[in-house]
C-alpha cells in the first residue's frame, strides 16, 4: 500500500490518541471540580463529536479549493491551540465551565478535518483499495480509542488534570510536524477549486451518494451501523462516573483507565485477529447478528456486575466482543454493498453519522444518568440493541447474500 497512505494513518492515531486521552479525564474533572451534573457531562464530552459532524463537510470542501495538506496542517495546528486551552482549564488557570465547553467545541471543529484526511486517502487509491484506505481510518479511530484513556488515566492520577491535556497537544505537535515534512499535497493545482470531492464530481457525486442511501442494501446498513454506534456511545460520558460511584466499585481515575483499556483491548483483538478465522467458519450475517445479542447482553448488565470479576469478564468483555465484530462487518457490508465508485464517500458519509451519533450518545447518556438512574443508560444500550437484533433479522434474506469481498480490514 501507498507509502503516504500509511503517513496519513500514522497522523490520524497520534491526534486520536490524544483526544483518547481526555475520555476518563472530562467527566471525573467536570463533576469533581466544576460541580457540573451528569447532564451538562453527557454535553461536554459529546459536542466534540457534534462539531467534527457538521463541520466535517466543510474541511472537505476547503480541501478541495485549497488541497488537502494545507487543511490538514490548519487542523492539527488548531487542535494543539484547543488543548492547551482545555489545560489551562483542567489545571485551574481558567477554570470556567463555559471556557471549558468553548475548548471541547474547538477541538472538534479542528478535528473535523478528517475530512481532508479522507478526502487524501480517495486521491491516492485505486478505487479497488479505496475501501482498504478508508478502514486503515478506521483503525487510527480505534487504536486512538483504545490506548488514549489507558493512559489519560494513569497520567491524571499521578501528575495532576492538566498533564494528559497538554501531553496531548505534544502528540499533535508531532502530527503536525510529520505532516508538514512528511505528507506530500494528493491534489493537483490544476484540480483545486474545481467542484470534487474525494475524487468525485461534487453533483454528480452527491447524487450518487443519495442514490445509494436510497438503496434498500446500503441505507438500512448505514442505519445499523448508526444504532451500534449510539449504544455504546451512551456510556461514554457515564462509564466513568458510574465505576468511580458508590453504586459501582468506587475506582479512582486510574483503576478506571485499566477497565478502558480492557474493552480497548479486547475491541482491538476481536477486530485485528479473532473476526477472519470466525467469519471462515459462520456466515457473517449470523455472526452480526448474533453480536448484536451480545453486545445488547453486555451493556444491560453492566449495572448489575456486583463483583469486578463479574464485570471484566461478563459484562464489558461481551460488550467490546460485541462491538468489534458489529464495526468491523458492518463497515465491510456496506463496503459490499456499495459501488466500487462510491465506496470512499460512502464510508466517509458512515464516519460522519458515526460522529452525530457519539454526540447524541453521551449526550442521552448524560441526561438519564441524571435524571432518571445510574442504571438507565446501559440499560438503553442494552434496550436499543436488542431491537438492533431484531432489525438485523432482515440480513438472512437472499438479497443480503453477498461473495465478491471478505469483511475485514
Amino acid at each position: 500500500m501507498d507509502r503516504r497512505i500509511w503517513i496519513i494513518f500514522l497522523t490520524v492515531f497520534i491526534d486520536l490518541l490524544g483526544f483518547g486521552i481526555l475520555i476518563p479525564i472530562l467527566p471525573t474533572f467536570a463533576q469533581n471540580e466544576l460541580a457540573m451534573n451528569e447532564t451538562l457531562i453527557g454535553l461536554i464530552v459529546g459536542i466534540f463529536s457534534l462539531m467534527q459532524f457538521i463541520f466535517n463537510p466543510l474541511w472537505g470542501r476547503l480541501s478541495d479549493i485549497y488541497g488537502r495538506k494545507p487543511i490538514l496542517i490548519f487542523g492539527l495546528g488548531g487542535n494543539v491551540f484547543s488543548y492547551i486551552i482545555t489545560g489551562l482549564v483542567l489545571g485551574g488557570v481558567l477554570k470556567s465551565i463555559p471556557l471549558l465547553f468553548i475548548s471541547r467545541a474547538l477541538a472538534g471543529f479542528f478535528s473535523a478535518n478528517i475530512g481532508a484526511a479522507m478526502a487524501y486517502i480517495s486521491d491516492v487509491t485505486p478505487p479497488k483499495d479505496r475501501s482498504k484506505g478508508m478502514g486503515l481510518i478506521g483503525a487510527a479511530f480505534g487504536l486512538g480509542f483504545v490506548f488514549g484513556p489507558f493512559i489519560g488515566g494513569i497520567m491524571a492520577k499521578r501528575f495532576g488534570y492538566d498533564f494528559p491535556t497538554y501531553f496531548s497537544a505534544l502528540l499533535s505537535f508531532l502530527a503536525l510536524l510529520l505532516t508538514i515534512f512528511f505528507v506530500s499535497e494528493s491534489l493537483p493545482k490544476e484540480l483545486r477549486g474545481a467542484k470534487t470531492m474525494g475524487g468525485f464530481n461534487l453533483k454528480n457525486g452527491l447524487k450518487k451518494l443519495i442514490s445509494a442511501l436510497k438503496h434498500p442494501h446500503v441505507g438500512f446498513l448505514i442505519m445499523l451501523y448508526f444504532i451500534v454506534v449510539f449504544s455504546i456511545s451512551n456510556i461514554f460520558s457515564t462509564f466513568q462516573l458510574y465505576a468511580e460511584s458508590k453504586n459501582g466499585f468506587s475506582f479512582d481515575i486510574e483503576e478506571v483507565s485499566y477497565l478502558f483499556a480492557f474493552t480497548g483491548l479486547v475491541g482491538a483483538i476481536t477486530q485485528g485477529l479473532l473476526i477472519r478465522p470466525i467469519l471462515k467458519i459462520f456466515d457473517e450475517r449470523k455472526v452480526f447478528i448474533a453480536a448484536c445479542v451480545i453486545m445488547g447482553v453486555g451493556l444491560g448488565t453492566i449495572p448489575f456486575s456486583n463483583h469486578i470479576l463479574v464485570l471484566l469478564l461478563g459484562s464489558l468483555f461481551l460488550m467490546s466482543f460485541g462491538n468489534g465484530l458489529l464495526l468491523s462487518i458492518g463497515l465491510g457490508l456496506i463496503s459490499k454493498f456499495s459501488e466500487r465508485d462510491e465506496q470512499g464517500g460512502i464510508l466517509g458519509l458512515t464516519q460522519s453519522l458515526a460522529s452525530f451519533a457519539r454526540f447524541i450518545g453521551p449526550s442521552w447518556g448524560g441526561l438519564v444518568y441524571h435524571y432518571i438512574s445510574f442504571a438507565a443508560p446501559f440499560l438503553t444500550g442494552g434496550i436499543v440493541m436488542i431491537g438492533a437484533t431484531v432489525m438485523s433479522l432482515r440480513l438472512l434474506k437472499d438479497k443480503y447474500r453477498h461473495s465478491s469481498n471478505t469483511v475485514g480490514m
